[in-house]
């Protein structure tokens, strides 16, 4: 028996486009459906015939490619995360460089910025020039650390008395930018990235400087109108997005905050209160670990001691007032040491006292059955009891 000749497929699908159903007879439509069912339904040789591996690889590149232009497009409607990121490849970051004598703090272990209401501070946004060149902004906004979803608004008592009468975006607005052309958006009841207060500022993008490893750095300058007591003294945080003109986020970076009115107090007590957790921790992981011999743990001790001293100094190093020049160091008979301090004021002095208590806590944790350590230490307590009483 023969087999009818199948016709080519360009040809069945050129007889189609020329097909007039309005015009056309019942025999042609019998003849056009006898020629769809000559065509080859076998998927995998179909495929082949179109080199299948180059037509699904490329298919797989172009849904993958939907599916994360379409994850940076649904950021600004989302809640924020508290997290850095660079997914637009830029090598976004924000630099805070403390000056000397400054009015605002900043904490390099916490990662953290002190400041009073309604002071000023310089923040540079940095970022390298990619090709195709587009328009990018910086949005910045607070957030709670611990409620994301909360926006950050400002008290009755400080709005109340805000000279700001020309644009309500701003006066209602806690943070505030004085980088020309800055655009207020957002409202009070804004919860995702692009409905909530924030700031967004036009970024320059200017040649990049040698300097600066090839990425473009311009400065900006930010203040808070109100303080972390108005809200409950909750932990809040300042986000920056680095956006283009869609207001897709293309990076993204995290900076603790803390509005108040003594910044080097606060800096200096959470700054002990992290050694003092370090301190805690590592005296259970050592307690803790039975594992190794007993010199693997000296020489643990040894090392993270060494490591805690060097915070400890270093740290207090900064915040100590100028050393009296009149403080004698003498050895007794006995062998052991003596210190007299001579101090002008009563708070260098108990900082002096607070110093050695610290020190001395830290040798009695490393080594829990030296009494003679639990003795000093309270000795050292009794002393900032006795400094504390005078006059």
């Amino acid at each position: 028996m023969s087999r009818q000749k199948k016709r080519p497929v360009a040809y069945i699908v050129e007889e189609l486009d020329t097909f007039d159903a309005a015009g056309s007879s019942p025999q042609e439509s019998i003849n056009i459906g006898n020629a769809i069912d000559d065509i080859p339904i076998e998927p995998m040789a179909f495929l082949q015939g179109l080199n299948s591996g180059n037509l699904m690889q490329f298919s797989q590149q172009s849904i993958l490619r939907e599916m994360m232009l379409q994850d940076i497009k649904t950021q600004i409607n989302s809640l924020p995360k508290l997290e850095d990121h660079n997914d637009g490849d830029y090598n976004f970051s924000m630099v805070l460089e403390e000056p000397p004598k400054s009015h605002w703090m900043y904490s390099e272990p916490l990662n953290k910025l002190y400041i009073r209401m309604n002071k000023t501070f310089n923040i540079d946004a940095k970022f390298k020039i990619k090709m195709p060149i587009q328009p990018l902004n910086l949005r910045a906004f607070l957030c709670f650390v611990k409620d994301v979803s909360g926006p950050v608004l400002r008290c009755q008592n400080h709005l109340s008395t805000d000279p700001i009468v020309d644009d309500q975006s701003k006066r209602e607005s806690l943070l505030r930018c004085e980088n020309p052309n800055t655009k207020y958006c957002g409202t009070a009841d804004g919860k995702s990235i692009g409905e909530r207060y924030s700031v967004l500022v036009p970024l320059n993008m200017s040649r990049p400087s040698q300097h600066s490893g090839g990425c473009v750095r311009q400065t900006l300058v930010f203040s808070f109108s109100c303080q972390n007591s108005c809200f409950g003294r909750k932990e809040t945080c300042l986000v920056f997005c680095l956006e283009n003109n869609n207001g897709d986020i293309l990076g993204q970076q995290i900076l603790l905050l803390k509005i108040c009115t003594c910044p080097k107090r606060d800096r200096n007590l959470d700054e002990r209160q992290l050694e003092k957790n370090k301190i805690k921790s590592l005296s259970a992981a050592s307690e803790d670990d039975e594992v190794d011999g007993p010199e693997a743990k000296r020489k643990y001790r040894r090392t993270m001691t060494q490591d805690i001293k060097e915070e400890i100094e270093s740290n207090d190093s900064n915040d100590m007032p100028s050393v009296p020049s009149d403080w004698q160091v003498s050895r007794t008979v006995d062998g052991d040491y003596r210190l007299v301090i001579k101090c002008e004021q009563k708070d260098t002095l108990l900082q002096s006292i607070e110093g050695l208590i610290e020190k001395a806590a830290v040798a009695s944790l490393r080594n829990p059955q030296s009494s003679k350590l639990r003795q000093h230490v309270n000795n050292l307590l009794n002393l900032k009891k006795c400094a504390q009483k005078l006059p």
